[in-house]
């Protein structure tokens, strides 16, 4: 028995240090968008418009992976569905890196990356749901903290790149990262996968039950709220600090790094507190932080106030989703289609809101665009209250 208990502890810490690989290349390739967007426009004198149209593009991409990656495994097994999804990563990263300007290529270009990022992050949420506890939730937030390691390297990265080589130097970055997916796909096609739920090949043999949990759609609507939050942050922070003049672009580019940074601090603290703080108390604690700390990026006009209220944005988005996925997930275990559709009821605000900030930039200027970002914050306070006073029986019986 001790034996036995051990080889699958094994096979499990295994498994996850696969999966932390793969997301921290997620992380570093699915992320830069944002910074490479004034860069992109400076290159090709496109509109507000088009930049939220192409960061849209590539949640549109996301949206689409998250169906995907739902559905395909019943008929291709897990390894050939995330093969299938994760080489369009390094697709669009090589049309970046061409130099090819066409707006229609740069939409193909974030459509290939949302799709890669769309699966990736199913897959990876879905291996980490196959895990026992505790372990499922510290796995949850070290994934997500290595995704932030990502995240804030490939700012800095960019800066080197751009402060070495001007001209350049940003499609080098797209070179760089086009490298680093490839070994991602490479450790997808190597690593030892856990047993499949469905009982046969085909829909017919997946199990649904979990539309019947509210707690999956508890899950579902603070992940929407989080995620149209996330992908219109991270999306225009760069131009938004840029074009109001509070920053410079490389000042404006060390606070994506700066935000990333403190959202992984939060989540290797978060993996180590997992099972000690309750996610309820979490939740509502990062709610409210949020909200609070993205106000005050909003309305601050000087550098020492925007980094302080970038650390504290970081601090408290550092655990929601992890806490909110974490939620829903006791309804999902180990279900690809229940993970799936978790991350789509997320993913449609990521497709909406980046568009949506960049018409109304367009029409009324970049802080009236950012503004709606204030508004979803609140949303998502709103969304923690109502999932916390919902679950309040389960968690006292």
């Amino acid at each position: 028995m001790g034996k036995r208990h051990g080889t699958e502890e094994q096979r499990e810490l295994t498994l996850m240090r696969a999966v932390l690989y793969a997301f921290f290349v997620s992380g570093a390739s699915s992320q830069p968008l944002g910074s490479f967007i004034p860069y992109l426009q400076s290159a090709y004198g496109f509109s507000y418009d088009l930049a939220g149209v192409l960061l849209s593009c590539q949640s549109i991409g996301n949206l689409a992976a998250v169906l995907l990656t739902g559905i395909l495994p019943a008929y291709l097994g897990r390894r050939r569905s995330i093969l299938t999804t994760s080489v369009w990563m390094a697709a669009g990263y090589l049309i970046f890196a061409s130099g090819i300007g066409a707006p229609a290529a740069l939409i193909a270009a974030c459509l290939m990356t949302g799709i890669a990022r769309g699966g990736n992050s199913n897959f990876s949420n879905t291996m980490m749901s196959t895990l026992t506890e505790p372990r499922a939730t510290q796995g949850y937030n070290l994934a997500h903290g290595c995704f932030a390691i990502g995240a804030l390297l490939s700012p800095l990265v960019m800066i080197f790149c751009t402060t070495r080589w001007p001209g350049y130097g940003w499609r080098l970055t797209a070179c760089g990262l086009m490298l680093l997916v490839c070994t991602q796909i490479l450790t997808y096609a190597r690593m030892e996968l856990p047993p499949e739920t469905a009982k046969a090949r085909g829909l017919g043999g997946v199990d649904r039950s979990f539309l019947r949990d509210r707690r999956f759609w508890l899950g579902g609507a603070m992940l929407f709220c989080y995620i149209s939050s996330e992908y219109a942050i991270m999306g225009w922070l760069v131009t938004y600090f840029t074009d109001t003049g509070v920053l410079t672009l490389q000042q404006s580019q060390m606070m994506s790094s700066l935000l990333w940074l403190v959202i992984f601090c939060g989540r290797m603290v978060g993996a180590a507190m997992s099972g000690k703080i309750p996610v309820r108390r979490l939740l509502l604690v990062d709610g409210f932080g949020f909200f609070a700390f993205f106000l005050l990026v909003f309305t601050s006009r000087t550098p020492g106030l925007v980094i302080a209220g970038i650390v504290g944005v970081g601090v408290f988005m550092s655990t929601i989703y992890t806490s909110a996925f974490s939620l829903g997930s006791a309804a999902i275990r180990g279900n690809d289609l229940g993970s799936a559709s978790m991350n789509f009821l997320g993913s449609i605000g990521g497709v909406i809101t980046p568009a949506l900030v960049g018409f109304i930039a367009n029409q009324l200027g970049i802080q009236a665009g950012m503004g709606l970002v204030v508004a979803l914050t609140a949303l998502l306070l709103a969304a923690i209250l109502l999932s916390v006073y919902a679950t309040r029986e389960r968690a006292q019986a």
